[in-house]
């Protein structure tokens, strides 16, 4: 299904349409192909980054200008908490009033060959972009949302939308082995949920697993993103507000799958059916997390 056609048959259920999303590091590679798919789900998009073109170099396609309600770009250092209030304040202003959906994509590596060749200074940089960067980003995004109602999931809600915050939210029950649907949701008469919001963190398999090529500061920075993310997504799903991560291995068309085999190269695992997905996980009614797919699984894949 080509990225047109999939913008016209998306269901209503997983339609962004009126919320408005910030996405960093949006100039190439997954920053770029969220903000595309963000857009062409509906959302207001601003697009953050170093880079003086944060849709890449080239211009975007015309066919995606058509599914842009609202967007922009806004120059942004990730490290900075001046720069990252700024681009969160100007999402706001410029979409409706909220910030939705916070994709946190900038991040560097190096590849040091061992330990024994990294340099402090590289250390510093990785954590300074790839973990300090999140941490603001998600602080600053926490502090809006928790200021905003949560609205309803399209997907819950088929009528009586005017019912929905006049409902008090469920108590909540932090007993071991309470069902998720049941911490701090809002719900409405017919038993709809809400999200005050959306933070995706863009980690790396390399944060969960070693044995790639050899980065200790990278796989640490990565490693700190992942369980960062755990304990926000347990502190503030009482509030309605959804965290998680993904970890995404090489992407195809830039200098990462240099460093992979063949072999593994050649398993077309970088098909348009994988992006598809990965907009799935970014609308709000995606209810289930899905456990991480094997070699062998991918083999199944289809060609593009």
């Amino acid at each position: 299904m080509s990225f047109a056609s999939f913008a016209k048959a998306l269901p209503p259920s997983l339609s962004l349409a009126g919320r408005t999303a910030l996405i960093t590091g949006s100039s190439s590679g997954i920053g770029r192909q969220t903000a595309l798919h963000l857009a062409r789900a509906g959302a207001s998009v601003l697009c953050t980054d170093l880079q003086p073109e944060p849709l890449g170099t080239q211009k975007a396609p015309s066919e995606v200008s058509r599914h842009v309600p609202t967007h922009d770009r806004q120059f942004l250092n990730v490290t900075s908490e001046a720069d990252f209030k700024t681009a969160i304040d100007k999402s706001v202003s410029f979409g409706n009033g909220r910030l939705d959906i916070l994709v946190n994509n900038a991040g560097v590596t190096a590849f040091s060959g061992g330990i024994e060749h990294e340099s402090i200074e590289t250390l510093d940089k990785l954590m300074q972009i790839n973990i300090k960067g999140v941490w603001l980003g998600t602080k600053l995004a926490v502090q809006q949302m928790l200021t905003q109602e949560p609205l309803a999931f399209p997907a819950d809600l088929e009528e009586d939308l005017d019912s929905f915050n006049d409902v008090p939210p469920p108590a909540y029950n932090a007993q071991p082995g309470s069902p998720i649907s049941n911490v701090g949701r809002r719900h409405n008469d017919k038993g709809a949920r809400g999200s005050r919001g959306t933070i995706i963190q863009i980690a790396s398999i390399h944060g969960l697993i070693g044995g790639g090529p050899s980065e200790p500061a990278y796989c640490a920075s990565k490693g700190a993103v992942v369980n960062l993310t755990r304990q926000i997504a347990c502190d503030y799903a009482p509030h309605s507000i959804n965290v998680n991560a993904i970890a995404p291995g090489y992407l195809a068309g830039t200098a990462m799958v240099a460093d992979i085999s063949p072999e593994i190269a050649a398993l077309s695992l970088f098909n348009e059916t994988i992006f598809n997905a990965r907009t799935i996980v970014y609308t709000e009614t995606a209810k289930h997390i899905f456990p991480p797919t094997n070699r062998s699984e991918l083999r199944d894949v289809p060609p593009a």
